[in-house]
Protein backbone atom coordinates (compact mmCIF):
# COMPACT_ATOMS: atom_id res chain seq x y z
CA UNK A 1 0.00 0.00 0.00
CA UNK A 2 0.96 3.50 -0.70
CA UNK A 3 -0.12 6.96 0.57
CA UNK A 4 1.10 9.90 -1.12
CA UNK A 5 0.18 13.66 -2.48
CA UNK A 6 -1.12 14.55 1.11
CA UNK A 7 -2.45 18.35 0.76
CA UNK A 8 -3.93 20.06 3.84
CA UNK A 9 -5.88 23.24 3.59
CA UNK A 10 -8.44 25.13 5.84
CA UNK A 11 -6.97 25.48 9.11
CA UNK A 12 -7.26 29.22 9.23
CA UNK A 13 -10.43 28.94 8.26
CA UNK A 14 -11.55 26.26 10.68
CA UNK A 15 -10.38 28.61 13.47
CA UNK A 16 -12.13 31.48 12.66
CA UNK A 17 -15.31 29.29 12.31
CA UNK A 18 -14.41 27.87 15.64
CA UNK A 19 -14.81 30.97 17.55
CA UNK A 20 -18.33 32.32 15.53
CA UNK A 21 -20.37 30.76 17.69
CA UNK A 22 -19.02 32.95 20.85
CA UNK A 23 -17.63 36.08 18.82
CA UNK A 24 -14.38 35.46 19.94
CA UNK A 25 -12.05 36.26 16.77
CA UNK A 26 -9.85 38.63 19.47
CA UNK A 27 -9.01 35.38 22.06
CA UNK A 28 -7.64 33.53 18.92
CA UNK A 29 -3.64 33.66 19.17
CA UNK A 30 -2.95 31.44 16.08
CA UNK A 31 -1.16 33.29 13.25
CA UNK A 32 -1.90 33.15 9.12
CA UNK A 33 -1.44 35.29 6.08
CA UNK A 34 -4.84 36.64 5.97
CA UNK A 35 -3.54 39.73 3.87
CA UNK A 36 0.04 39.56 2.61
CA UNK A 37 0.68 43.22 2.26
CA UNK A 38 -0.43 43.75 5.72
CA UNK A 39 1.31 40.52 7.63
CA UNK A 40 4.22 38.87 7.03
CA UNK A 41 4.26 35.08 5.84
CA UNK A 42 4.62 32.98 8.85
CA UNK A 43 6.47 30.14 8.54
CA UNK A 44 7.66 27.33 10.66
CA UNK A 45 9.34 24.18 11.16
CA UNK A 46 7.04 22.06 12.95
CA UNK A 47 3.48 21.51 11.63
CA UNK A 48 3.37 24.54 9.22
CA UNK A 49 1.77 23.30 5.91
CA UNK A 50 1.88 25.61 2.70
CA UNK A 51 -1.15 27.79 4.17
CA UNK A 52 1.68 29.28 6.68
CA UNK A 53 -0.08 28.54 9.76
CA UNK A 54 0.62 28.79 13.18
CA UNK A 55 -1.31 27.14 15.79
CA UNK A 56 -1.67 29.36 18.84
CA UNK A 57 -1.90 27.55 22.75
CA UNK A 58 -5.42 29.51 23.36
CA UNK A 59 -6.95 28.05 19.97
CA UNK A 60 -5.35 24.34 20.67
CA UNK A 61 -7.25 24.49 23.97
CA UNK A 62 -10.25 25.90 22.76
CA UNK A 63 -10.20 22.98 19.83
CA UNK A 64 -10.00 20.27 21.87
CA UNK A 65 -12.71 21.19 24.23
CA UNK A 66 -14.61 21.24 21.84
CA UNK A 67 -13.39 17.95 20.32
CA UNK A 68 -14.25 16.22 23.90
CA UNK A 69 -17.52 17.40 24.28
CA UNK A 70 -18.45 15.87 21.17
CA UNK A 71 -18.87 16.02 16.88
CA UNK A 72 -21.64 18.30 17.50
CA UNK A 73 -19.27 20.31 19.03
CA UNK A 74 -16.25 19.99 16.72
CA UNK A 75 -17.88 20.95 13.54
CA UNK A 76 -14.70 23.10 12.37
CA UNK A 77 -12.70 19.91 12.28
CA UNK A 78 -14.79 19.49 9.21
CA UNK A 79 -13.61 22.29 7.36
CA UNK A 80 -9.70 21.09 7.62
CA UNK A 81 -10.19 19.21 3.81
CA UNK A 82 -7.36 16.71 3.50
CA UNK A 83 -6.65 15.18 -0.21
CA UNK A 84 -4.37 12.46 -0.73
CA UNK A 85 -3.67 9.18 -2.97
CA UNK A 86 -4.22 6.00 -1.51
CA UNK A 87 -2.79 3.09 -3.12
CA UNK A 88 -5.09 -0.15 -1.23
CA UNK A 89 -5.84 -3.58 -1.77
CA UNK A 90 -9.42 -4.25 -2.53
CA UNK A 91 -10.22 -5.88 1.07
CA UNK A 92 -9.30 -2.48 2.90
CA UNK A 93 -11.26 -0.55 0.38
CA UNK A 94 -14.54 -2.64 1.02
CA UNK A 95 -14.39 -1.07 4.81
CA UNK A 96 -13.17 2.33 4.21
CA UNK A 97 -16.31 2.86 1.90
CA UNK A 98 -17.95 2.34 5.40
CA UNK A 99 -16.98 6.21 5.92
CA UNK A 100 -19.12 8.96 4.85
CA UNK A 101 -17.83 12.04 4.34
CA UNK A 102 -14.95 10.79 1.82
CA UNK A 103 -15.13 11.09 -1.75
CA UNK A 104 -12.85 8.97 -4.00
CA UNK A 105 -12.12 9.15 -7.59
CA UNK A 106 -10.27 5.69 -8.52
CA UNK A 107 -8.34 4.20 -11.09
CA UNK A 108 -9.95 2.15 -13.45
CA UNK A 109 -9.87 -1.41 -13.92
CA UNK A 110 -12.57 -1.41 -17.16
CA UNK A 111 -10.28 0.84 -18.68
CA UNK A 112 -6.63 -0.22 -17.59
CA UNK A 113 -6.38 -3.99 -16.75
CA UNK A 114 -6.36 -5.40 -20.14
CA UNK A 115 -3.95 -2.82 -21.53
CA UNK A 116 -0.89 -4.21 -19.53
CA UNK A 117 0.66 -7.78 -18.07
CA UNK A 118 -0.33 -8.57 -14.60
CA UNK A 119 2.88 -7.33 -12.74
CA UNK A 120 3.59 -8.70 -9.01
CA UNK A 121 3.93 -5.00 -7.68
CA UNK A 122 -0.05 -4.73 -8.44
CA UNK A 123 -0.63 -6.82 -5.52
CA UNK A 124 -0.47 -6.23 -1.47
CA UNK A 125 2.96 -8.92 -0.90
CA UNK A 126 3.08 -9.51 -4.17
CA UNK A 127 1.82 -13.45 -5.80
CA UNK A 128 3.23 -15.14 -2.48
CA UNK A 129 -0.41 -16.03 -1.33
CA UNK A 130 -2.35 -15.81 -5.03
CA UNK A 131 -2.94 -19.69 -6.55
CA UNK A 132 -0.96 -19.97 -9.47
CA UNK A 133 -4.02 -20.94 -11.53
CA UNK A 134 -5.83 -17.82 -10.90
CA UNK A 135 -2.63 -15.89 -12.09
CA UNK A 136 -2.57 -17.79 -14.99
CA UNK A 137 -6.06 -17.07 -15.73
CA UNK A 138 -6.17 -13.63 -15.79
CA UNK A 139 -2.78 -13.57 -17.65
CA UNK A 140 -4.27 -15.73 -20.09
CA UNK A 141 -7.82 -13.55 -20.75
CA UNK A 142 -5.19 -10.72 -20.78
CA UNK A 143 -3.45 -11.99 -23.62
CA UNK A 144 -6.63 -12.95 -25.68
CA UNK A 145 -7.70 -9.62 -25.31
CA UNK A 146 -4.32 -7.94 -26.46
CA UNK A 147 -4.28 -10.11 -29.20
CA UNK A 148 -8.24 -10.65 -31.01
CA UNK A 149 -10.00 -7.52 -33.06
CA UNK A 150 -13.47 -9.46 -32.04
CA UNK A 151 -14.88 -7.04 -29.94
CA UNK A 152 -17.37 -9.79 -28.50
CA UNK A 153 -14.12 -11.44 -27.53
CA UNK A 154 -12.75 -8.74 -25.88
CA UNK A 155 -15.99 -7.67 -23.71
CA UNK A 156 -16.07 -11.98 -22.93
CA UNK A 157 -12.15 -11.62 -22.13
CA UNK A 158 -12.23 -8.25 -19.70
CA UNK A 159 -15.11 -9.49 -17.98
CA UNK A 160 -13.74 -12.78 -16.79
CA UNK A 161 -10.63 -11.21 -15.93
CA UNK A 162 -12.14 -8.64 -13.55
CA UNK A 163 -14.14 -10.92 -12.09
CA UNK A 164 -11.14 -13.35 -10.81
CA UNK A 165 -9.24 -9.95 -9.14
CA UNK A 166 -8.57 -11.07 -5.92
CA UNK A 167 -8.80 -9.02 -2.56
CA UNK A 168 -5.16 -8.21 -2.86
CA UNK A 169 -5.30 -6.55 -5.84
CA UNK A 170 -4.03 -2.89 -5.52
CA UNK A 171 -5.92 0.07 -6.25
CA UNK A 172 -5.34 3.96 -6.42
CA UNK A 173 -7.94 6.08 -5.39
CA UNK A 174 -7.83 9.93 -4.95
CA UNK A 175 -9.77 10.80 -1.86
CA UNK A 176 -11.22 13.79 -0.60
CA UNK A 177 -11.76 14.01 3.39
CA UNK A 178 -11.94 15.76 6.83
CA UNK A 179 -10.12 16.22 9.93
CA UNK A 180 -13.58 15.37 11.58
CA UNK A 181 -13.94 11.91 9.65
CA UNK A 182 -10.22 11.08 10.22
CA UNK A 183 -10.85 11.50 13.83
CA UNK A 184 -13.75 8.96 13.61
CA UNK A 185 -11.48 6.30 11.78
CA UNK A 186 -8.63 6.78 13.60
CA UNK A 187 -10.70 6.21 16.91
CA UNK A 188 -12.57 2.96 15.33
CA UNK A 189 -9.20 1.50 13.35
CA UNK A 190 -6.67 2.56 15.45
CA UNK A 191 -5.71 -0.75 17.05
CA UNK A 192 -7.21 -3.04 13.95
CA UNK A 193 -5.22 -6.11 13.47
CA UNK A 194 -4.93 -5.24 10.35
CA UNK A 195 -1.18 -3.57 9.65
CA UNK A 196 -2.61 -1.74 6.44
CA UNK A 197 -5.04 0.26 9.05
CA UNK A 198 -2.47 0.64 11.18
CA UNK A 199 -0.51 2.35 8.68
CA UNK A 200 -3.71 4.47 7.53
CA UNK A 201 -3.69 5.73 11.89
CA UNK A 202 0.22 6.96 11.60
CA UNK A 203 -0.75 8.80 8.34
CA UNK A 204 -3.78 10.33 10.23
CA UNK A 205 -1.58 11.51 13.39
CA UNK A 206 1.14 12.80 11.41
CA UNK A 207 -0.75 15.21 9.62
CA UNK A 208 -0.30 19.30 10.66
CA UNK A 209 -1.58 19.83 14.20
CA UNK A 210 -4.23 16.78 13.75
CA UNK A 211 -2.99 15.88 17.35
CA UNK A 212 -3.13 19.01 18.77
CA UNK A 213 -6.46 20.73 17.46
CA UNK A 214 -8.26 16.46 18.11
CA UNK A 215 -6.23 16.10 21.65
CA UNK A 216 -5.28 12.64 21.00
CA UNK A 217 -1.74 13.45 21.68
CA UNK A 218 0.20 10.37 23.36
CA UNK A 219 -2.70 8.41 22.45
CA UNK A 220 -1.29 4.76 21.61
Amino acid sequence: MQIEMTEVYGLGAAIRSMRNPWDSWGKSDSKWPSDIFEEPFYWSTKNANVECFLLGDEDKKLSQRLTQAGTEHCKHLRLIQVWADFTLPRFIWQEFDTYRHVEKISCSTMHTLMKNTITEDMFEDGFDFLPEDLLNSILEFIEIYQNTDDPAEKRKCKYRAKRLLPESFLQKRTINTNYQCLLNIYKQRKNHELPQWQEICQWILALPYFKELTGIEGEK
